[in-house]
């Protein structure tokens, strides 16, 4: 039996992911704060479990439930997160420990609880959500930091857990049109928009595409795939004057 664990897969991109999985998995676990409703629109290979990724005792709580009842998970999806940032000279330390928490340490510690299990199942993927602002965006020194991290990371475990069949890769998203994002200043989500080659936002199918891809692809680790409509080549396309 497949089984996949998305995340923060009740909303935005982590729902995508979930339905998107959906095809291919026996099992979905959509893990966040509060599932029930998701899970049950998104069908029945949705199972939800309540996960609040940056407490220790929540982790484990769900490792050791999808332990239990699957074995460990043959998919995981790290795809919690949380948008918020300031210059840093007006960063609360208090904010700046919860991206840390919720957007890097949260996840890795998530995954160390999985991948035993995930490595006796015969193998398996991990796929980590940064952000392309791991690339760097103005006001966004936090965000990014713990973004950064996660690549970093990424790329080191790949080569840790290879040979145990584990495949770990990143997608980096760029703008995409979430309840998150949609509470943008206008002119900031219309800066933003003008910003990307292709000339649209991006779509949480999008991402899970992305996802989807990553999960099966045996000889594929260690990378970071940006999802960005080509906003990561370089200077973006002008409009003509």
């Amino acid at each position: 039996m497949k089984t996949a664990l998305v995340t923060g897969g009740a909303g935005g991109i982590g729902r995508g992911v979930c339905e998107r999985l959906a095809r291919e998995a026996d099992v979905v676990v959509v893990a966040d704060l509060d599932p029930a409703e998701a899970a049950a629109e998104i069908g029945p290979k949705a199972r939800p479990m309540v996960l609040d990724v940056a407490s220790p005792e929540s982790r484990e709580q769900v490792a050791a439930a999808c332990v239990a009842e699957f074995g460990g998970v043959d998919i995981l999806v790290n795809c919690a997160g949380v948008l918020q940032d300031a210059r840093v000279g007006r960063l609360d330390p208090a904010l700046f420990r919860r991206l840390l928490a919720i957007n890097l340490l949260g996840p890795l510690a998530l995954t160390r609880l999985l991948l035993g299990p995930m490595a006796r199942r015969g193998g398996g993927a991990v796929v980590n959500i940064a952000s392309r602002a791991w690339l760097g965006t103005f006001g966004s020194t936090a965000y990014s930091t713990a973004k950064g991290g996660l690549v970093g990371a990424t790329r080191s475990l790949a080569l840790e857990v290879a040979r145990q069949g584990v495949t770990v890769n990143c997608v980096a998203p760029g703008f995409v049109s979430t309840r998150m994002t949609d509470g943008l200043p206008d002119q900031i989500r219309e800066r933003t928009l003008e910003a990307i080659p292709v000339g649209r936002a991006g779509q949480p199918g999008d991402v899970a595409d992305a996802v989807a891809y990553l999960a099966g692809a045996s000889y594929v680790t260690g990378q970071v795939l940006v999802v960005c409509g080509g906003r990561s080549i370089g200077d973006p396309y002008r409009r003509p004057a």
